[in-house]
Order: structure tokens, then sequence, then C-alpha cells
């Protein structure tokens, strides 16, 4: 009997241990932030910034172990209008010449259940730093295993541009700006 037990205990040991231990995702080509304003009071405007870089790190048994990291290249932001994409990169909006990257970083992500999450971190958009809060969703198709493991997550959240200094040109441009995030990660 005691044989047994442990050639479960062995078996069950080689089974478990690539969900028991936190599991490193990279950032796919494929993921991207997309942008979306009000200008004029009534227009809807969007850009997108795609060559994100980052990881994620996924502990299926414990949640409190999640993290996330994402840097967002302003070079790869396109507003889909040449003006409007060189006045965002300019010294008035991001400042790509002075901060080429935006970086979120979290500080806790907490699973709400059918892969819902409540992710809290920092944005840090040129010397500024603010917590942020953002609620997110894991795709069906997503696979939570060490190799082979695909991971689909979106997210949105609401900031403020005069909160990160970019407050210009109030009556023209609105000051809540929607951000949609979509993140692709694969297992390295």
């Amino acid at each position: 009997m005691l044989r047994v037990a442990v050639l479960l205990l062995g078996l069950l040991a080689g089974v478990f241990p690539s969900f028991a231990a936190p599991i490193p995702f990279q950032l796919a080509d494929s993921s991207y932030v997309l942008l979306r304003w009000n200008m004029i009071g009534k227009s809807d405007y969007h850009a997108r910034i795609t060559g994100l870089r980052g990881d994620i790190v996924v502990d299926p048994q414990h949640d409190v172990a999640d993290r996330l990291r994402i840097d967002m290249p302003i070079t790869h932001l396109d507003a889909h209008h040449r003006v409007l994409t060189w006045a965002l990169k300019s010294h008035q909006f991001f400042d790509q010449a002075q901060y080429p990257n935006v970086t979120f970083t979290s500080s806790r992500i907490i699973d709400m259940g059918e892969g819902r999450y409540r992710v809290l971190g920092s944005l840090k958009i040129k010397e500024m730093t603010r917590p942020v809060m953002l609620y997110g969703k894991r795709s069906d198709d997503s696979r939570l295993q060490a190799s082979g493991g695909y991971l689909r997550l979106s997210g949105t959240i609401t900031l403020s541009r005069q909160a990160f200094g970019m407050g210009q040109y109030p009556a023209l441009v609105a000051d809540p700006i929607q951000v949609d995030i979509v993140l692709v990660a694969t297992t390295p």
C-alpha cells in the first residue's frame, strides 16, 4: 500500500509541476494599445501603439505572484494622419525625443474569476508616474502551460491627459482618453 501511495505521489509530482510554478510569457508582435478620444466635442479619433515589449508572469496557483510589465515605444505610435501622429509624438504631448517609452508595471493582479482580472499598477508617461487600475479579461483560448503556452489579455482604462502633463488644447481635445489594451503572449 505504501508503494502505491509513493508511486501515485511520484506520478502526480511529475504531472503538476508545470502548473505549480510561475509561467513566464513574452509579448508577441500582435500586441497593441489603442488610444481613443474626442476632438472638437464630437469627432472620434484614435492612435495605435504597436511594437510593445514586455513580459507577463502567471502563477496559476497564486495570483499574488502574477506580474505584468509593458514598454510602449512612442516611435511606433500611429494616428493614421501624418500631422496628428507628429503632434502626438512632439514635445506638446508624449515628447518622443526625450521620453521614447511609456511604461506600465503591475503591482498586483487580482483574479476575479471566470478569466476576469483587476490589474493594479503604475503608468509612467514622461517623468510622471501615476497609480492606475484596469480591468482585463483572458480569452478562452489561452493556454497556461510552460511549453507551448499562449495568453491573450484585453483590458480598458480611461486616463486623464492632464494627470500626465498633456492637457494642451482643452477646447479641441477631450481630456478623458480611452485606452484599449490587447496583449498576446507566448512562452519562450
